[in-house]
């Protein structure tokens, strides 16, 4: 606010703005997104007042070794403010970068796949690039068919999720996200005068994309770094250091990929819902394509995570969205508090295949040292499940968390101990409800979220029949 209010102030003296309307909109977004990630205000502040003496001070350095009349105080003072988002985007990168990146690593699943292929085959649809006869385009086009096939046929069956086809699932996502930053980049370019213009509405609609970008940017540059280390550098030329680094980056890809597999539904709600949202305005070109699409970005994910929430209960799997909307309050007045003492234990109910007691054989490996269950009484209270597959599937995502954290940060037993039941209240309940219900003596407040950005499956609340 202060810094608007300065450079109305030059502009009413002067006529001229020290930055342009879409650059104080794309900071907004850094901003913005700044406080999502790290939880509080007081980054972006400190971040921005940084980066401000740093290029107020080295102004004042070259001002210093130049020795020019012009050098005065509010001639610095302005040119430091025209630079500063710029440093500030800079530093609020590093910082991410390093303090930050776990939370700033795009998380990744069939679901989200699927929509980035469908996209992509908008995007090229809309350019008409379909009727190219340039055999370097024409290969090009073969092989992002190819990978969208294979994105889709993940994404409509149940197929297991390799490591492999976690990792070329993960490359294929990174490579379509920066392919539209990239076209983003350069239809915000080409628009760039526009917010200077007399139609109110046309800067608005630049500002909403210079925000966007803002919010977006800090991932492009994670999925950016996460292409460009599989490049061949200086020293790391096919040498033993550069296959090790690209085993530890293979990692990050496979870790960010989720093991979870999407349902049928999901997949064609996301094919139905966007997939006509695409095609309407491909007929009506309301919007752009790029608005459209990073538009979409924005918001598909939060449809997909109150979907995905929503539809864990049976008893709404089939209604439409706008009813598990309404419906979503009711579901929550329904949950009571029940001693466990109360709670009787069901007789064995299901059985279990040979691939789920490997897993089960997995789970309770990880978990040996903090809960001293047999493996064979394990096996048993899984099988007292009506639906031991959904079970499997959560403590398999809070065995991941679990090993996630603690291959980062080194823990005493009780700590872990703490770790665990942490993890485990996060499975029902949200984050906030989580960390205060678990009545933490080992870890701080800082270290209980840093343990629950690992965990990112929806809450599933403990019902008994």
């Amino acid at each position: 606010m202060i810094y608007t209010g300065y450079d109305f102030y030059i502009h009413k003296s002067s006529g001229i703005h020290l930055v342009s309307l879409q650059i104080l909109a794309l900071i907004a977004g850094v901003i913005f997104e700044s406080r999502r990630i790290s939880n509080k205000w007081t980054t972006s502040v400190f971040i921005g007042i940084l980066s401000f003496l740093f290029i107020f001070f080295l102004g004042y350095f070259l001002c210093s070794i130049v020795d020019e009349s012009n050098c005065s105080l509010a001639f610095i003072l302005n040119r430091s403010l025209v630079f500063w988002p710029f440093i500030f985007f800079v530093f609020y990168v590093i910082y991410s970068r390093i303090f930050n990146e776990r939370n700033i690593t795009p998380k990744l699943t069939e679901g989200i796949t699927l929509f980035l292929s469908i996209a992509m085959i908008y995007w090229v649809v809309d350019n008409g690039f379909i009727n190219f006869d340039n055999i370097i385009s024409q290969t090009l086009m073969v092989i992002g068919i190819s990978f969208s096939l294979f994105s889709f046929f993940h994404a409509f069956t149940k197929t297991h999720l390799t490591d492999r086809n976690k990792f070329i699932l993960s490359i294929w996502s990174s490579i379509i996200m920066m392919f539209f930053a990239i076209d983003n980049l350069n239809s915000i370019y080409e628009n760039r005068n526009t917010a200077n213009s007399d139609d109110i509405l046309q800067g608005v609609y630049v500002t909403v994309q210079y925000f966007l970008l803002g919010i977006s940017s800090i991932y492009m540059i994670q999925n950016f770094m996460m292409l460009i280390g599989f490049l061949p550098r200086w020293k790391r030329f096919f040498n033993s250091r550069y296959f090790e680094e690209f085993r530890e980056l293979k990692d990050e890809h496979i870790d960010r990929y989720s093991d979870q597999q999407v349902p049928l539904i999901h997949s064609l709600i996301c094919i139905v819902l966007i997939g006509t949202v695409f095609f309407l305005n491909y007929y009506y070109q309301t919007v752009p394509k790029q608005f459209l699409i990073w538009i979409s970005f924005v918001i598909f994910p939060f449809i997909i995570s109150i979907y995905n929430y929503l539809i864990g209960k049976k008893n709404y799997a089939y209604l439409l969205l706008f009813f598990l909307f309404m419906s979503c309050q009711n579901k929550y007045e329904k949950i009571e508090k029940i001693n466990p003492e109360n709670i009787k234990l069901n007789e064995v109910v299901s059985d279990l295949t040979s691939e789920q007691i490997e897993k089960i054989k997995n789970i309770h490996e990880i978990f040996a040292e903090v809960d001293k269950s047999s493996l064979e009484q394990t096996i048993t209270d899984f099988k007292r499940d009506r639906h031991p597959e959904n079970e499997i599937k959560i403590w398999m995502q809070m065995a991941e968390a679990y090993k996630g954290y603690l291959s980062k940060n080194k823990k005493n037993l009780e700590e872990k101990r703490e770790v665990f039941k942490l993890i485990l209240s996060r499975s029902m309940m949200s984050t906030e409800e989580a960390i205060k219900n678990s009545n933490l003596k080992y870890l701080s407040k800082k270290e209980a979220q840093e343990v629950l950005s690992f965990y990112n499956d929806a809450p599933q609340p403990l019902t008994v029949e």
